[in-house]
């Protein structure tokens, strides 16, 4: 298990590890028609492409305008710049780890880079998650909503899975506001759920679990802290979220559209809502950017909107733009900023 660990950690076989899945989901889309698709390809409309690559791009500008909002409450010098390079960074490791589990270290670096402490830098990312997350939970629990009776009708063998990645989602957020308001609740985590976690091997070192836990709690509860003193901030980077969201649930719209697919704008509020339940789908997925899972998933849940036929081309499209080439801006990002003159901290300039 060790081993694999380490392996996993590696970001050679991480690479390798997409560029194999990439050519076996290459294989499986274009051995039925290949023909097609690559025509589909070939005849896309530059103009919606365009259109494509400037949502995938503002998605980025959008979280690293959160994440200067969210800094600017501690240090006013901090940039919309550095909040994009930051925001750059942490997409691009959260896409070549396991389950999105690189970005926050990364991120950390980038902010100790541009002169944040990394006990602050913490912090933000604690609020930008916070934020993040609850947006996106209620978000789709809207979508949910206002398109229940259709979606478990023509996707039940999905559906349940689309629910229980909500709960849990939900389930993160709830927990520790929970935690940190109800005593009790706190002491029946730390007691008998982390008991359980031993029993049944999810937990090994019962003591840092809960040492670990205790560090958790009290970041997310200097940050709910801060947000409560900075009110007026929280609609503000909810509403970044927020629009965040829309646009890149957005993206298989565009892409069938640039496909020259008669696909109508009423359909908009069905594609928001599947792809937000492909999301909640593919985070079990515990490969870098969920490879191989999220095709699968986009091919099978979208076909009745695309049609069986040009679902392939779409897909490809969209998991090109949101994957690949937002992967590859954020790495000559990194490659750029890594190399920039380290900003010395508040305590480094008074010392």
């Amino acid at each position: 298990m060790k081993r694999l660990r380490q392996l996993f950690s590696s970001y050679w076989f991480n690479f390798l590890l997409i560029a194999g899945l990439t050519a076996l989901v290459l294989y499986l889309t274009l051995r039925n028609n290949p023909a097609d698709v690559l025509q589909m390809l070939k005849t896309a409309d530059r103009e919606w492409l365009i259109a494509v690559v400037v949502i995938v791009i503002g998605i980025r500008l959008l979280n690293g305008l959160a994440i200067k909002w969210e800094c600017n409450l501690s240090y006013p010098q901090y940039t919309w710049l550095q909040g994009i390079i930051n925001a750059f960074t942490g997409g691009f490791f959260n896409e070549i780890t396991p389950s999105a589990t690189g970005g926050q270290f990364a991120q950390i670096f980038i902010f100790r880079k541009q002169g944040i402490p990394a006990s602050s830098a913490a912090g933000v990312l604690w609020m930008n998650f916070i934020l993040y997350q609850s947006t996106m939970v209620g978000s789709v629990f809207l979508l949910i909503l206002l398109r229940f009776h259709h979606f478990y009708s023509t996707y039940s063998q999905f559906f349940l899975v689309v629910l229980l990645g909500f709960l849990v989602n939900a389930a993160v957020i709830v927990g520790l506001w929970a935690m940190g308001r109800f005593p009790k609740f706190y002491t029946w985590v730390c007691t008998t759920g982390v008991r359980i976690g031993c029993r049944l091997h999810l937990i090994k070192d019962r003591e840092k679990a809960i040492e670990n836990l205790n560090q958790q709690l009290d970041r997310f509860g200097r940050e709910v802290g801060i947000l409560r003193h900075h009110k007026e901030r929280i609609p503000q980077v909810a509403g970044v979220h927020l629009l965040r969201l829309l646009l890149y649930y957005s993206v298989p719209y565009f892409c069938a559209r640039a496909l020259h697919m008669p696909v109508e704008f009423s359909q908009l509020l069905d594609i928001l809502a599947l792809s937000s339940f492909l999301s909640m789908v593919t985070s079990f997925v515990p490969l870098p950017g969920a490879s191989g899972g999220s095709e699968a998933v986009f091919v099978l849940m979208f076909s009745t909107i695309f049609g069986r036929s040009h679902v392939s081309a779409v897909m490809l499209v969209w998991r090109f733009m949101t994957y690949y080439f937002d992967m590859a801006l954020g790495g000559i990002v990194f490659l750029i900023a890594r190399h920039l003159k380290d900003v010395p901290t508040m305590q480094e300039r008074i010392e």
